[in-house]
């Protein structure tokens, strides 16, 4: 008896597993690029550049553009600066500085966490298209006064489609 309910839970369960992959597999995302990359020691040198490649195909629909930041409650700032080069296929590129807040004035972080380490999603361009197809490599790297930053531990960028009609 008890072999013959441990083969209905066994069967079931690779049945449930065949299930969701294909749900998972037919959900096409909206998101063009999810990458992240990690930084070693949670100690970002002035010098590591952080370097992410997306391909366009599509000019004609808008897209967000978004940094996934992590960082620790070690981290010694209420802001982070980022310096941004695009490299766009036709070999142009262009430069943004930008300054985000991590912090209200009291010091409580913004982002959702658990235990020390905080997840924040940053708006970097919203709404836009991109102009050409091909290449776009971002360079991105801190522009804090520190030449060793420590406390961030990670840092992605996710592109996605949007529906206007949302």
């Amino acid at each position: 008896m008890m072999m013959k309910t441990f083969m209905f839970f066994a069967n079931h369960n690779y049945l449930f597993i065949g299930i969701l992959t294909i749900f998972l597999i037919s959900c096409k995302s909206k998101a063009d690029l999810a990458q992240n990359q990690s930084i070693a020691e949670a100690k970002w040198s002035e010098e590591q550049i952080l370097r992410f490649e997306y391909y366009c195909e599509d000019t004609l629909n808008y897209k967000d553009i978004f940094f996934i930041l992590r960082h620790s409650g070690h981290y010694p700032y209420a802001n982070l600066f980022l310096f941004v080069t695009i490299k766009a296929p036709n070999g142009t590129t262009t430069q943004d500085t930008l300054e985000y807040l991590l912090a209200d004035i009291k010091g409580k972080w913004y982002g959702k966490g658990i235990g020390d380490i905080r997840s924040l999603q940053l708006a970097y361009k919203r709404n836009i298209r991109f102009g050409q197809q091909g290449r776009y490599i971002f360079y991105i790297k801190h522009g804090m006064r520190e030449k060793i930053l420590n406390g961030i531990t990670d840092l992605g960028m996710l592109i996605k489609n949007i529906d206007l009609n949302e």
